[in-house]
This record gives structure tokens, sequence and C-alpha cells, in this order.
């Protein structure tokens, strides 16, 4: 539903006053950031100590020794509205009547940046972001444009175990002298914690230093039982990925700088962290990769099954000099794995696996099956009689396939050729069975009622090898060579944070 104008000058009076949607901040030279936890219409958190509330303003405080159950107060509003223009701003928090603001991560003078952008509106508002889309669509406005306006007044209520109900302002600052979790999710969070209302829904934050949420990742990426330097690699990577995530800003827009899933970086607090762990992350503290001055993308994967690729090829994008792909066993070394037929000699070697832990020794060679008509359903044909492999990777991964059957599908990219063979552990296979090599030197599959596929490897390929660096570490590398090894000409850095 359109709100007329006089009521949308009335909303922006109430926008929201403590900095926009998140707020990332520096503390004594150290990153602070607001790590999506849960977001819900209610959220239960347990507790075995106390806690204390206190609201934005530093005014109203409360403190609480059981658990809490926390709901919105009334029925949510959410109000939308159409951008009309984004100005960079100091990051000075300012008030203003008339526009918006929000923070972004942006790369200055070699270092990463806080900075502050307002964003004026169109005199118009909308109650529902399906209203806002359809206003845009019809305008011809992007639907990037289309902006969820952050309201102040947004009420908390908050029950602790005996029935005291207890109401706060949105956003509220929950500090915890014990480890909290959240909707019997089974993990649990030490410190600071941001609650606030985002559209009709409650978004809990860990508000948290970079350091200690690398030391909740690590170990969620490798495992907590790598050797040392593996872990060291680890973390390193897993904070340069995380720098360029900020970078991206891709959720500037939701309430909180990074997610805690495969999206961004698995984040699961203090699971499975040990003394390993933090050495990892102490010992590396504030390193990042860096190339020509810049922070780079130290993407990472479970196991290329030989050979790394091309970011290039992988995300069909611009060339990467430090994602071109390297050898990760030397055994690969001397084949093309892009040729059908030294993909699939590759995939049929047997491999070293000594000393691997399971999950290691799973992705060096796999088999899956799938019937045909499963496979049909899953590109939506009604039949399917011949598969044609169009195009390998340097590391033998499928980029692109084509289908025959019913009629003609062309799948590209790796995640999807793999979605459609029912989740394979990477595109690095080939299918058993008949097969001929084309005038293209294209592999031509007829396929029967039921598929057996073989292959190698574990995610994507682009970057850190994950079981590459664990091989690396057991044979005395240490961390330094192995994020040199996988991205090749970077630098370490630790003068990355611009404190002003």
């Amino acid at each position: 539903m359109r709100l007329n104008c006089l009521l949308f000058n009335i909303l922006l009076c109430i926008l929201l006053t403590w900095g926009g949607l998140y707020a990332a901040e520096i503390r004594n030279g150290s990153l602070w950031l607001e790590i999506s936890l849960h977001h819900s219409s209610q959220v239960n958190i347990r507790q075995t100590g106390s806690a204390n509330l206190t609201d934005d303003s530093g005014i109203y405080s409360r403190d609480v020794s059981s658990d809490i159950d926390i709901r919105i107060s009334g029925s949510p509003v959410s109000h939308y509205g159409i951008i009309d223009r984004v100005v960079t701003a100091e990051l000075d928090y300012s008030d203003s009547d008339d526009y918006s603001s929000r923070s972004f991560f942006a790369w200055e003078d070699s270092t990463l940046a806080i900075k502050e952008e307002h964003i004026y509106l169109l005199d118009m508002s909308f109650t529902t972001e399906e209203a806002a889309t359809s206003f845009a669509r019809e305008n011809r406005i992007a639907s990037t444009m289309v902006y969820n306006v952050p309201m102040s007044g947004s009420t908390l209520e908050i029950t602790d175990s005996s029935g005291r109900k207890l109401y706060f302002e949105s956003p509220v600052r929950l500090r915890a002298n014990s480890p909290l979790s959240f909707d019997n999710s089974g993990l649990e969070y030490s410190g600071e914690f941001i609650i606030k209302v985002i559209g009709n829904q409650i978004q809990v934050n860990h508000l948290i230093n970079l350091e200690n949420y690398l030391a909740g990742v690590v170990q969620n990426e490798i495992g907590n039982g790598a050797p040392l330097e593996a872990l060291k690699a680890q973390a390193v990577a897993a904070r340069s990925h995380a720098v360029s995530m900020l970078l991206y800003n891709r959720h500037k827009n939701d309430g909180y700088d990074l997610c805690n899933g495969t999206h961004c970086q698995v984040y699961k607090g203090e699971y499975l962290q040990n003394a390993n762990i933090l050495e990892a992350v102490l010992s590396t503290g504030g390193e990042i990769l860096s190339y020509n001055g810049r922070a780079i993308d130290a993407t990472y994967h479970s196991a290329c099954g030989g050979k790394t690729d091309s970011s290039q090829l992988i995300w069909r994008g611009t060339p990467t000099p430090y994602l071109m792909g390297v050898t990760c066993i030397d055994d690969a070394a001397n084949l093309d794995l892009s040729r059908e037929e030294d993909a699939r000699r590759w995939i049929n070697t047997s491999t070293n696996s000594s000393g691997m832990s399971s999950w290691e020794r799973a992705s060096q060679t796999w088999t899956r099956s799938i019937r045909l008509s499963t496979l049909a359903s899953n590109l939506g044909l009604s039949s399917i009689s011949r598969a044609e492999i169009l195009a390998r990777g340097q590391s033998g991964r499928i980029l692109s396939i084509r289908f025959s059957g019913s009629s003609s599908k062309t799948v590209s990219g790796e995640y999807q050729i793999r979605r459609a063979f029912g989740s394979l552990p990477s595109s690095l296979f080939f299918i058993d069975g008949r097969y001929s090599i084309n005038s293209n030197g294209n592999a031509v599959y007829e396929l029967g009622a039921n598929l057996r596929i073989k292959g190698k490897g574990s995610g994507h390929g682009v970057g850190m090898c994950q079981v590459g660096a664990l091989r690396m570490s057991r044979d005395g590398a240490d961390y330094r060579e192995i994020l040199s090894h996988y991205y090749p000409g970077t630098l370490l850095r630790t003068d990355w944070l611009n404190y002003e």
C-alpha cells in the first residue's frame, strides 16, 4: 500500500537515529563486527549466569538472571521507500530529518575504512516490499533502489522465567557474564550482543572483534584437529576472506556485517574451540593477504582433487592473478585435466591418503548414483538420452554440459552442474558407461536408466585447497609456504585497518 507524502514526511521524522542498520566499529585498534546469529519473530535466550540489557541511549538498563523470551510488542510495521540518491558522508552519525544513514566498508589508501552514506528517498512510502517493488517495476526503477526504511520506536517485550516483563525500544545491547544459547541451538556464545527489529523480525547479532570471530570460524572450516601450520594458514585465509566479504557490503541492508553460514563463513562461537585454534589465530594476529596493495579474496574449498582452478573459469569473471590455479598433487602436474581422457585417467588414479582424516579420504575418490528420470526432473526435462561435456576447467571440473532428449538444455557453472546431478561433492567427475569423442573433442555420453558417477575433490576448486594445506603441513611446510603456494604473488600484512 502506498502512503501519501504528508505521512511519509512524518515517517522520515522518526527515522532511526542510532546510526543505520548496522554499525561495525573500531575499538582500540581492533575491528568489531556484528555477526548474524538469529532472525525470527520470537527469540528464547538461555543462560546460566546473568545479563545486562541496555537501550541505545544507555540510560535505561536492567539485569536479568534467568532465561528470557523476546518478542516484538504490538504489531510490527514495516515501511519501504524508493532511493532517490545516495551521498557518501563523514562517519559522524549526525541527526537529520531528511535522510536515512547506513555505514559501509571501503578500501582507501590501502586500508579498510568504515564510511557512512546518506540515503535520500523519493516522497512516497509503502507498507510492503511487494508494493514498493511493483511501483519500481512499473516506473522502470531498479529493484535494488527499494529500501526498507529503518524505524525507531519498535518495542521489544522481554519476559524472564518469573513472568516479569521488561520493555525496551530497539536496538538493545545485551552483555552476558556467561555463555548464552538461542532457541535450543546447542551452540554457546559469550560477550556482547545487539538485538534489533528489522522489518517484522527480531535480529540477534554477536558484537565481537575480528580475532575472536576467527576463533569461532577456523575449526568449523578445516577442523579443530588439523596441524598447527594448517590452522594458521586457515586463520589468515579466513581473516582475508572476511575483509573481502566486508568490502562486498552484501549485508549492509540486512542489519549485520557478516552472516554465520557458508555465504560468508561458518561461525559457531566457542563450538570445537581448543588451544591450537586460539594459538593459530593469536600467532597470526591481524595478518591478511594482499595483492597490489589491496586485501585479496582468499577463497578456499575442501579438496581440489589434484589441481586448483581459475576463478575466471569457475565464476566467469575477470582474471585474478593470485587465483589462476596451481598443482596440488605432483602426480597430476603433467596431465591436462581440461581434456576428457586426462580427466578420466586422473579420476581413476589412486592417490596417497596416509595420515588423512575420514573427511579428507572421502574427497580423494568418490562415486554416486542417480536415476536418469531424477536427473531429467532436476533439469525440467521429460526425458534425456545423451549428455555432452562442453568444457572442463584446468582442475578437470566440468564447466558446461549439454543434455539432449525431449529437448536440449545446457547447464553452465560447476555449482549448477553439481546440483543437477543431486548435489555432487564437485564437478570433477565422469559418467560410467558408453561415450565417444566427437569432432569438437567433447565427450558424448549415451545415458542409461541408472547413472554411476565417479569423481574426485569437494567444493568449487578455487583458492586454497584445505586437504592440500593439511598435506603440506604434515610434510613440514609452514603457513607462509602454504599460503604462497595457493595464492602466488600475494603478501602478508597487518597495517590494513584505517583507525581514523
